[in-house]
């Protein structure tokens, strides 16, 4: 994967945590748009997980925590796969 892929992933996966700590309806969305995005990368079954979660029960506090904790662990795959992609 590609620096800039990895970073896209990374920008949307951040803006998909952010939106699940603010409890934001877009939530969802966003987890979606991030799985796509990281479809080929360590980070994709994080993020499709988590979509899953948030889409099947969103209302959840227990879903909501669950998949905040796979979205931070799919940004740190992300971070790590964009930085390992930086020229040394």
């Amino acid at each position: 994967m590609s620096a800039p892929d990895a970073l896209r992933v990374v920008t949307l996966a951040a803006q998909a945590e952010m939106a699940l700590v603010r409890r934001d309806t877009v939530a969802g969305p966003l987890l979606a748009q991030a799985a796509r995005a990281a479809e080929g990368m360590p980070a994709g079954p994080l993020l499709t997980h988590a979509a899953a979660m948030v889409r099947g029960e969103p209302d959840r506090e227990a879903v909501r925590q669950a998949a905040l904790s796979l979205c931070r662990m799919a940004l740190q795959e992300a971070q790590a796969d964009m930085l390992g992609d930086a020229p040394r």
